[in-house]
């Protein structure tokens, strides 16, 4: 049997003019007009709206919806919580001192601050706010090198019954990033991580151990390699 080369050619070339014609003619009935419409009512409204101070108020109305659009797309890719950009609001009327332990810069030593902190309602809110005041140093003394990289919280929770001993604090965090021009000091993370456990298991008796994840995986180095 014979083929007919040209004539597959022909009908090839049709059947391709087809799939590019039929996208085009649904753009330029349905889409197209409505993209004009939308320029020409963004123009008629927010560009040549002749008084100034409306216009200037309709185009930060504009932008606030676009930034708060992308905090809710960053919520939902993020699994975070919308609330999460506001802090939270500790009890005001009742404090406590507790003994805060943070690496020093050789490497070897942790040193130990008293600080003040608000008398929260929960065992994983003082957690958390215990693991961030360890991450960020003394107040004294300028360790900002002894935790190199920037630390977030995604979520802090205690697996155990009650309030006896041999409850287990797990702390996930945010993919850890270096500072900009950090220097790693060597065991560093090492002291850290005990820093930590020794700061939150004697703040809250009941816990007797600490774990840091990121982002849900235990054991991953945060900066050391």
């Amino acid at each position: 049997m014979k083929i007919d080369l040209n004539k597959l050619k022909q009908d090839l070339k049709g059947y391709i003019r087809r799939l590019i014609e039929g996208p085009l003619e649904l753009y330029y009935e349905h889409v197209q007009p409505r993209v004009h419409a939308v320029t020409s009512l963004a123009r008629t409204e927010l560009i040549d709206y002749p008084r100034g101070s409306e216009r200037n108020r309709r185009l930060v109305l504009v932008f606030a919806g676009i930034f708060i659009a992308d905090y809710l797309m960053y919520c939902l890719h993020t699994n975070k919580n919308i609330g999460d950009i506001f802090p939270e609001l500790p009890s005001l009327s009742h404090e406590k001192k507790v003994s805060v332990y943070l690496p020093a810069l050789d490497g070897a030593t942790i040193m130990r601050e008293t600080r003040e902190i608000p008398l929260y309602d929960s065992d994983e809110k003082t957690a958390k706010l215990l693991f961030e005041t360890v991450v960020k140093g003394s107040l004294y003394d300028n360790t900002a090198m002894a935790v190199p990289a920037g630390l977030f919280v995604r979520k802090v929770w205690i697996q155990g019954r009650g309030s006896g001993n041999g409850r287990v604090c797990i702390i996930d965090l945010e993919p850890a990033e270096l500072r900009l021009s950090a220097t790693v000091i060597k065991n560093s993370e090492r002291l850290f991580r005990r820093a930590v456990e020794k700061t939150i298991t004697e703040n809250i008796p009941s816990i007797k151990t600490v774990l840091v994840l990121e982002k849900g995986v235990p054991g991953t180095a945060l900066w050391e390699l």
